[in-house]
């Protein structure tokens, strides 16, 4: 009866063709991955330096007075300098340099000269703020 069953089989597997192709994929003793995509190192590129802005100096403005009376305009400071001309009360005046009481001023025309303090109007805060000069 042995025979006869491997008879049997026999003539299955020949009728049925390919018996590996008939079978169940078997699975392989170690797991198979799918391949990862490759990665390429990115290299870092320098943190760009940080330049830092100017440092803006503010430009200050100018001092400013007025004239108070009509006035001698001196070529420096003392009523012993020769006049370089007149200003009319109200004129403004931009503030120079001062040696004791006495201004050096720029006033209409682009006049420059001295001037006493007591014949112009300026607030003591922005008196205080001209700087002493040597005539």
């Amino acid at each position: 009866m042995g025979t006869f069953l491997l008879t049997g089989l026999l003539l299955f597997a020949s009728s049925c063709g390919d018996l590996a192709a008939a079978l169940p994929e078997r699975p392989t003793p170690v797991p198979t991955l799918a391949r990862l995509p490759s990665v390429t190192p990115v290299t870092p590129s320098p943190t760009p330096s940080v330049t830092p802005l100017p440092t803006l100096t503010p430009t200050p403005l100018p001092l400013r007075g007025t004239v108070a009376v009509t006035a001698n305009v001196r070529s420096g400071p003392g009523t012993d300098f020769t006049p370089v001309g007149v200003f009319e009360a109200g004129a403004p005046v931009i503030l120079v340099s001062r040696n004791g009481d006495w201004f050096e001023i720029i006033g209409p025309g682009e006049l420059r000269g001295w001037m006493f303090l007591q014949v112009l109007e300026i607030d003591p805060t922005t008196a205080a703020a001209v700087p002493e000069s040597d005539p």
